[in-house]
Formats: structure tokens, sequence, C-alpha cells
């Protein structure tokens, strides 16, 4: 798993990102199983908001680590919960530092496009979870259903040296793809299913202003083109949103949620 290209755009993610994609960690930590006085480990827990969500249902009796592999991200994580009671530490999803059948739940938040072999990270999951244990994990579905990640493909089309990693990203296109990538990892009882959620931004400047200061995978990469391929991709992107008559914007964001029993 490399390390991910936001290191200075963390706490713009948190801004800008984390704080509207929380909307889907209900969903996931449901198709985790997460309840009160369970042991749960969040893996590419970014500025640990679900940490945090589960932190709030498994309670005192319970516990919750969460790691990544951004030192960036994690310390914005660690400003950001305080005294919660999670463990946050640097680490690889594809080496778990995690003794096998340590925890009851393992969740990840839109971090397995993102991996160099979501394989081998399902199957750090299945290992460090206790028999019976669960696993959830949300990924994007395509380009068009993402927050951010569509002005991503708007640049690989006008730097095609970048569409390897975007076609990496959404290697995951559907149910099946999801589930069979689950099954592949020897989870049973698997689910998948999608959830959808619309977001407002009252005006295009509002949606576009954190990518433009290098909030988020799609910010870190439009701050580094030219500012001519800049003024291009900003034209493209703001044509493909709809908006009202009052000039705010509505967009979609779809995610797959997958889930299995070990």
């Amino acid at each position: 798993m490399s390390a991910p290209l936001y290191t200075v755009g963390a706490a713009g993610y948190d801004h800008v990102f984390a704080s509207a994609t929380q909307r889907f960690v209900p969903a996931l930590l449901r198709a985790a199983c997460v309840a009160n006085g369970r042991s749960v480990l969040d893996v590419a827990t970014g500025t640990g908001e679900a940490a945090a969500a589960a932190a709030a249902i498994v309670g005192p009796s319970g516990s919750v680590f969460a790691g990544d592999i951004s030192p960036a991200m994690l310390d914005v994580a660690r400003n950001k919960l305080g005294d919660t009671a999670v463990v946050l530490e640097a680490l690889d999803a594809h080496d778990l530092p995690y003794r096998d059948s340590q925890f009851d739940a393992v969740i990840c938040q839109l971090g397995l496009m993102l991996f160099s072999d979501p394989a081998r990270a399902l199957a750090e999951f299945r290992r460090v979870l206790r028999p019976g244990g669960r696993v959830a994990v949300t990924v994007s579905t395509t380009p068009e259903r993402t927050l951010f990640l569509r002005i991503a493909a708007v640049i690989a089309r006008h730097v095609p040296g970048r569409a390897p990693a975007l076609r990496q990203h959404f290697a995951i296109t559907d149910e099946r793809a999801l589930g069979a990538l689950l099954g592949s990892a020897a989870f049973r009882d698997i689910e998948v299913k999608v959830e959808r959620h619309e977001f407002r931004f009252a005006s295009f400047e509002d949606y576009f202003g954190g990518i433009e200061r290098g909030a988020t995978l799609s910010g870190q990469e439009y701050v580094s083109l030219p500012p001519s391929i800049q003024r291009a991709v900003r034209d493209e992107v703001r044509e493909t949103l709809a908006k009202d008559c009052n000039g705010a914007l509505a967009v979609p964001m779809e995610v797959l949620i997958g889930s299995g029993r070990r």
C-alpha cells in the first residue's frame, strides 16, 4: 500500500470530505454489527470519523483501534478525537500489526479501492477477526457517482498519464465484483448493498474551493497541474454539475457497502 497523495491536505480533507462521508458511517457500522462491548478495528481511518462513531457505540466495555498509512491524517485524527477512547497508530492494510482473531469487527470506509492489493488487505482483515466476527467496507462505484473523485476523472481526460491510477480507484465496479472479492478472502454470509446520498453546496465555489486548496486526492492532483490545465478542468467540472436557479449544487454520491462473516 503506497502512501496517499494528500499529506499537506489532510486538514482540508477533514473539512471537505470526511464531514460529508460521515453520512455513510451508520450503515457501515450496522453492516459490521458493531455493538456495545465489541472490539473494532478501523482500517484506513483517515481523520477518524468512523472510529469515533464506533467508539460511541461500543462504550467503555469495548475497544476501538484505528490506523492509517498517512501520518498527516493521523495527526488530524488525534486532534479531532481528543480524549475519545480510540487507539490510533500508523499501519499498512496489507500487513496489519495485530494478532490473529483479535477483533469482533473490522471496518474500512472508502479505503479498500485505494489499496494496491485489495484481496490481500481483505485476507488480513479476516486474519485479525475472531471466528464469527464481521467485516464491512464501503467503496465508490463510478467517478460520476462520487463527491470529488469525479474531478480526478476530468483530470485524467486532460492528463492521460493519470488514467491508470484512476482506473485502480474504480476497479471494484459493482455489487458482483465486491461480493466476489469478499468471497475470495473466504468470508461467508456476504451481503452487498448500495447506498446513495445527495450533498448540497451553496455555489460552485463552495464545492470547488477545497479542491483549489489541495484537499482530498483530487485536490492534490489538481494543485499539481499547470494553470492552463487547472482552468480547463475547473470549467469542465462546472459544466458537469447540475445547479438550480440560485446557483446551488446538488452532488449525488453512491457507495457499495459489502460485509461478511469470518
